[in-house]
């Protein structure tokens, strides 16, 4: 009997690479600007409620979904047995993009079947926080 066949595995590993600049994104609609008014009148002639709008900004709806299934995922597995170990792989596969499987279960040290299944378990896990898993 061979692996189950998942579509979404491709999409949830674009996913997973694409979380470093959704994080930056969603860090920059959440910073406050310190560009000073030259209008000459009090107030700037802008909203006066900065910080309120910018807690209610977010990011387009899919993006917002995205983001917060890696996040939701990255939390479930530094709970997780080795759960250091289990980030460093997708650190180095998928956000730094230096080392492959092999080469990055080498660093940690652990085995290359040991590695394979933390990169499955951290793929599925994105995949269950964003709706195509059960939990």
């Amino acid at each position: 009997m061979g692996r189950p066949r998942y579509g979404w595995w491709g999409y949830v590993k674009d996913m997973i690479r694409r979380y470093p600049s959704l994080k930056e994104e969603y860090a920059d609609l959440h910073t406050q600007t310190v560009t000073p008014s030259y209008t000459g009148l009090p107030g700037g002639g802008s909203v006066s409620r900065a910080t309120e709008l910018i807690s209610c900004r977010e990011l387009p709806s899919n993006k917002q979904r995205e983001y917060e299934a890696v996040r939701r995922a990255i939390v479930t597995t530094e709970r997780m047995a080795a759960g250091r170990d289990r980030l460093k792989i997708v650190e180095l596969v998928f956000w730094k993009r230096t080392f492959t499987l092999r080469g990055a279960a080498r660093t940690i040290p652990c085995g290359y079947d040991t590695a394979q299944r933390y990169h499955s378990d951290f793929i599925k896990a994105v995949a269950a926080h964003y709706g195509f898993l059960d939990l």
